[in-house]
């Protein structure tokens, strides 16, 4: 239990400057008041539980797992092989980062909304996927 509450207070951590970036351009940029402050700390505490669930299924299930290949691949003495394995994985959990998707989900949203790019599904689809795969790059 401890080591779980732990994990939660790690959590909250991380996600604290999300918390203060959009709280400050909320208040101070836009000086509007925060609306559906209930909602939006429910959501918050359920982002900072699945954050610590997500995490934790990473460190039982993922992790171990791609430790003991890089170990192979590292004594099978491919340097090829490894610097792949690297980059793909970093790439590919970059393009499917959870908090990622939903960012470039979100800024598909408003360009559309702004006119910036056609408000069709698959115009903001396209957007998002540019944008994950920009920074995944």
């Amino acid at each position: 239990m401890r080591n779980f509450l732990h994990a939660i207070r790690q959590s909250a951590q991380d996600l604290a400057p999300i918390v203060l970036v959009i709280g400050f351009f909320q208040l101070v940029v836009l000086q509007q008041p925060i609306p559906n402050m209930g909602e939006i700390f429910v959501g918050t505490l359920l982002v900072v539980l699945g954050l610590t669930l997500f995490v934790r299924g990473l460190e039982m299930g993922l992790f171990p797992i791609g430790e003991s290949m890089a170990y192979d691949f590292s004594r099978k003495g491919s340097l090829f092989w490894l610097l792949t394995f690297g980059f793909l994985l970093g790439f590919g959990t970059t393009v499917a980062e959870p908090a990622l998707i939903a960012v470039a989900n979100e800024a598909a949203e408003v360009a559309a909304n702004g006119g910036i790019i056609a408000g069709t599904e698959e115009a903001r689809d396209g957007y998002a996927l540019g944008l994950r795969l920009t920074v995944a790059v």
